[in-house]
């Protein structure tokens, strides 16, 4: 079985997918990262990437076909699945979204280095680039596969990252998702 979190920019779920790495050894793919390094080759923004892939929808569907691949291929492991979209293509998951409010996803980024491509002037220009890039990547999901990314229905564990830290997100994601194992097993 594997674990496919899904997450608003800014939530957290990257660094919740890195603890449940160290603390349990599972492996993750993760499509932002792809999606990053493939905005830095083009040597566009984060967002404007977003926007070329509305365009050119082979970046996603090479992108969500991996997914796909990976969850048969290692079926019999588990795999974290760091993608906004991996709950709809990995094989056998459990699916978590990881919700946060925007200003707090804000102040988060702000705090970390991001690189180049995720650079803000402040917290203001973070929280509306941040919301933009959510519903740039919601649109475009709707668009190529008719899904709505944001719909709690698509998810078996909803979890609001606000005011947790990643830690505590991670033990809860890992404790339902050990439930859902077991009641998958019976």
């Amino acid at each position: 079985m594997h674990i496919s979190i899904a997450g608003s920019p800014g939530s957290g779920k990257s660094t919740v997918c890195a603890i449940l790495n160290a603390k349990y050894g599972f492996p993750i793919y993760s499509t932002g990262a792809i999606q990053r390094e493939i905005a830095l080759e083009h040597g566009v923004s984060t967002l404007e990437m977003n926007q070329i892939m509305a365009r050119d929808l082979s970046f996603d569907h090479m992108i969500d076909s991996k997914v796909s691949e990976i969850s048969v291929e290692r079926q019999n492991e588990t795999v974290i699945f760091d993608s906004r979209m991996a709950w709809k293509f990995a094989k056998n998951s459990f699916k978590v979204y990881v919700a946060v409010d925007p200003f707090v996803a804000a102040e988060r980024v702000m705090g970390e280095p991001r690189g180049e491509e995720e650079n803000y002037t402040d917290l203001e220009e973070a929280e509306r680039r941040l919301i933009e890039r959510g519903q740039l990547e919601n649109e475009r999901f709707q668009e190529i596969y008719g899904v709505d990314n944001l719909d709690p229905l698509n998810y078996d564990l909803v979890i609001d990252s606000t005011y947790m830290t990643p830690g505590e997100v991670a033990s809860v994601i890992y404790e339902k998702f050990q439930a859902y194992c077991e009641a998958k097993a019976l």
